[in-house]
Parts: structure tokens; C-alpha cells; sequence
């Protein structure tokens, strides 16, 4: 019978367990850097929608706000993110009671040997408030 002791029982591995778990390890650091990036790319998704939010909240409360006025208006709170927005970037319908704005934009998330493109939208309606007086809180 062989004698099993800590230093026997290793004896035939070669060091494949080493192996493995560099593997694992590099697999795992990999997708988190790719988490780490592609997470980055939707926080600012989020920071855009908040923007445009706020904008959309300036333009249909007080008076009465052209299409041109609003969208300078998503346009420069847009740029505090970071992206930059054109006017065909923008698109504002209006029905008598609503205001509707569409903001679509492309970003690439950069990676080492490639950069991959995410397209992205937002899509925000609210109710008119320019001849109904502030808004009232209860």
C-alpha cells in the first residue's frame, strides 16, 4: 500500500491545477473588464435620460417654448455627460395636450483591438403646463 501523505498525494498533477486556475482567472478578469465597460456605457444612458428629463420639464412648464429653444436646451444639459448631441439627434412632436422628445445617439465602448458600437434612445413624453398655470403638489 502507497503511503498517502500530503506530499505524495500531488505528486502525479504537474502542475494542472496552476494552470486551470490561471485560465479562470484570466476569463474572469477579461469579462469583467468587458462589465466594466459595457456598464459604464448604460450609467451614461442613465445620466442622459435624467438630462433630457430635466429639459423636458423646463419645456412644457411657464410659457410657451419653440422646438428650437428645447432642443438647444437638451442639447447643452445633454453635453454636462459627456455626449454630444446634434439637432438631427432630437426629434419633438407635439399634440395639444403633450410634448414628446425622442433622443437617439451612438456611442462606441473601446476595447483593446476593437471598439464595439451601442446604439441607444430615449423617448420622453409629458403633459403641457404652458397656459395651466405651476404645477401644484399635493
Amino acid at each position: 500500500m502507497k503511503n498517502l501523505t500530503p506530499l505524495n498525494r500531488n505528486k502525479g498533477l504537474k502542475g494542472t491545477t496552476t494552470f486551470g486556475c490561471l485560465i479562470f482567472l484570466i476569463l474572469a478578469g477579461a469579462l469583467a473588464y468587458g462589465g466594466f465597460k459595457i456598464g459604464e456605457a448604460f450609467w451614461n444612458y442613465f445620466e442622459v435620460r435624467y438630462k433630457v428629463q430635466e429639459a423636458l420639464n423646463w419645456a412644457v412648464a411657464g410659457s410657451y417654448k419653440t422646438e428650437v429653444q428645447i432642443s438647444e436646451k437638451v442639447i447643452v444639459n445633454v453635453a454636462a455627460t459627456g455626449v454630444e448631441l446634434k439637432p438631427r439627434n432630437i426629434k419633438i412632436q407635439q399634440t395639444k395636450d403633450s410634448l414628446i422628445i425622442h433622443v437617439f445617439w451612438e456611442r462606441k465602448v473601446e476595447f483593446p483591438y476593437h471598439s464595439f458600437p451601442m446604439k441607444f434612445n430615449v423617448t420622453l413624453t409629458e403633459e403641457k403646463r404652458w397656459e395651466k398655470g405651476p404645477l401644484i403638489l399635493k
